[in-house]
């Protein structure tokens, strides 16, 4: 109904729209080095528990943290609100105060954790974050992996679906043939005038189903990681169709809905509502009646 409604020369144009896929391969980082990092952490831990030595001490001077080594790796969790990473949390909320956990992993690196104070639902906790570092001989590695990739897409041998499935190191999107999906609307197209500025670079010169070259990127923890990206639909610009674009038609009914809801709560509770208008706006032509006139 809603989209009925409007005048057929009144109905919104919509931009350019892509759909974009990538493949994703990260340097690998080598048992020893992993090994390395969790005996440098026990022995943090060692030095707190057998030896008396600070465990605040320890975070400003060797934490990988920028947010929290000023602070000696200082968190406070909630229970009621979640913040940080899952394992994060799991390992915190299991702790004693005063207790130190064993290391272990997430997506940032590998952790200890001290439980400095349980308040009710708030948890106290410092820790120490280490990243494993890779040598520039696994980075090497990784960036040949993705060019032995890519020559095995460009000549056919495997769609780029396929190869995203076999050998993408991005669990997001490995499975859905590397698409990615539109953090703000939850589906696979970008309107490209509000793409994110990196990713339309990346993609801008690229035709329809070409294989860009092996792309150097960085991750959120600022570690090396190399990508294909590939642009697999393009929708141009055009005035709203009610069967394709029936996400962004019932984006619009909905926002309809809450102006309305607002702009009628409004009318009923203005007359009862008193707000200090200056003199000098007194004159202003209001939307709605403040003045009561």
């Amino acid at each position: 109904q809603f989209f009925n409604k409007i005048p057929k020369e009144e109905r919104p144009t919509f931009g350019t729209e892509l759909k974009v896929a990538q493949i994703v391969i990260e340097p690998k980082v080598s048992d020893e080095e992993v090994q390395r990092v969790i005996d440098r952490l026990n022995e943090f831990k060692h030095q707190v528990e057998e030896e008396g030595k600070s465990f605040t001490s320890r975070a400003v001077l060797y934490t990988e943290d920028g947010g929290s080594k000023k602070t000696g790796g200082l968190y406070t969790l909630d229970r009621s609100k979640p913040r940080m990473v899952k394992e994060f949390r799991e390992v915190a909320f299991s702790l004693e105060e005063g207790q130190i956990s064993e290391p272990f992993k997430t997506d940032y690196g590998y952790h200890i954790i001290y439980l400095e104070k349980i308040r009710g639902q708030e948890y106290d906790v410092r820790h120490i974050l280490l990243m494993p570092k890779v040598s520039d001989k696994e980075i090497q590695e990784a960036k040949d992996e993705l060019e032995k990739v890519r020559a095995t897409i460009v000549n056919g041998e495997m769609t780029f679906a396929e190869a995203a499935k076999e050998f993408s190191d991005e669990k997001e999107t490995k499975f859905q043939g590397g698409q990615l999906i539109n953090p703000q609307t939850q589906d696979y197209n970008f309107e490209l005038t509000k793409m994110d500025p990196e990713l339309y670079g990346q993609i801008q010169e690229l035709e329809n189903n070409e294989i860009s070259p092996v792309i150097t990127d960085q991750d959120r923890t600022g570690a090396i990681k190399f990508k294909l990206v590939t642009v697999t639909d393009r929708t141009d610009e055009h005035v709203a169709d009610y069967a394709r674009d029936y996400l962004k038609i019932k984006e619009l009914a909905l926002n309809e809905k809450r102006l309305k809801a607002i702009e009628d709560w409004q009318e009923e509770k203005i007359g009862e509502t008193y707000i200090k208008i200056s003199g000098a706006y007194r004159n202003c032509d209001f939307q709605s009646n403040w003045l009561k006139k």
